[in-house]
């Protein structure tokens, strides 16, 4: 295999960890593939691993970090990750839930309707919380720029930029498609639409993980006063908030319809891929199941910062 084969297979870890370990990285690699075809696919995976682990352990996400400060950005990203999750799984829930309303009988809707509506507004608030988290950074953003730091954030928001404005694209043709349609061709009565609803929903969630890892990114990089730390963290702490409330509205929502109008379910967005359930619908479960890691990961956020705000630590 050629030495850029190699090359190749390290970039999974972070650039700081190759630039000082990469040659001898490579070199072993050499060594123990020179004479084979390929690497196996189970060395690949292991490269994979324990590159992500090393950018993990270098952004602080694992390990008990270098600081408060550290702490609090840390904790900080991680509910920002946690929070693109459960984006994510509201945006299937919106569409799942789309006229929810028309198979369920107005007596039996009291609680459905609670949960549905407390995921709305709790959405668009931990949204708004989030813009304004961006405006406390914005400054220290520009600052860095001034300073002629913008190339080590220029490849991922560059890279945001590009996967919003295709979602945006992709978004508005399929929305513009959809009036065209009858119910039943939007509902899975058109294969075409089905794939481009597909694709424009791996287009969003692409698009949505671009723009979490660039403010990851940025916010490890810039250079944020005491005040504005702690202000994210308790910021982040209410996000979290904010999370716990859309979980338990969907849990409502879902738990309300199984037992009060279970066709609603049944006849729910992807209900038959792969399997059929008016209980359990697999819909719903990816929702259930991206809410919750997005909650964990919240919970885990916040514990650091509770632990550096709450025991009044200095930050240097």
């Amino acid at each position: 295999m050629r030495a850029e084969s190699f090359e190749r297979l390290i970039r999974w870890y972070p650039p700081r960890w190759r630039s000082r370990y990469g040659g001898e990285m490579t070199a072993l690699l050499e060594d123990s593939y020179a004479a084979a075809a390929d690497v196996p696919l189970r060395d690949r995976f292991g490269l994979a691993r324990a590159g992500l682990a090393e950018r993990a352990r270098e952004t602080g996400l694992v390990g008990p970090g270098q600081g408060a400060a550290d702490r609090l950005r840390t904790g900080s990203v991680l509910v920002l990750c946690g929070w693109a999750l459960v984006l994510a799984a509201g945006a299937i829930f919106a569409k799942f839930t789309d006229n929810w309303s028309v198979g369920t009988r107005a007596a039996d809707r009291w609680v459905a309707s609670t949960g549905y509506h407390t995921v709305v507004v709790a959405g668009g608030a931990g949204s708004l919380l989030v813009l304004v988290a961006a405006l406390v950074v914005l400054p220290a953003f520009v600052r860095l720029v001034r300073r002629g730091g913008w190339h080590t954030v220029r490849r991922p928001v560059y890279r945001a930029l590009a996967c919003g404005a295709l979602a945006v694209v992709l978004v508005g043709g399929t929305v513009g498609w959809a009036h065209h349609l009858s119910q039943h061709d939007r509902n899975g009565g058109l294969p075409l639409y089905g794939a481009m609803f597909v694709v424009t929903g791996l287009a969003m969630a692409t698009a949505l993980g671009a723009a979490t890892a660039a403010a990851a990114t940025v916010g490890r990089r810039v250079d944020l006063g005491t005040r504005p730390l702690r202000a994210l963290g308790l910021m982040a702490v209410g996000l979290a908030g904010i999370m716990a409330l859309v979980f338990a509205g969907i849990v409502s929502w879902w738990a309300s319809e199984s037992v009060r109008a279970p066709g609603v379910l049944l006849n729910g967005m992807g209900n038959g891929l792969p399997y059929t359930s008016r209980v359990v619908p697999p819909t719903l479960l990816m929702v259930g199941l991206l809410t919750t890691i997005g909650l964990a990961l919240a919970l885990a956020g916040s514990v650091r910062i509770v632990r550096v705000v709450g025991r009044g630590r200095a930050i240097p």
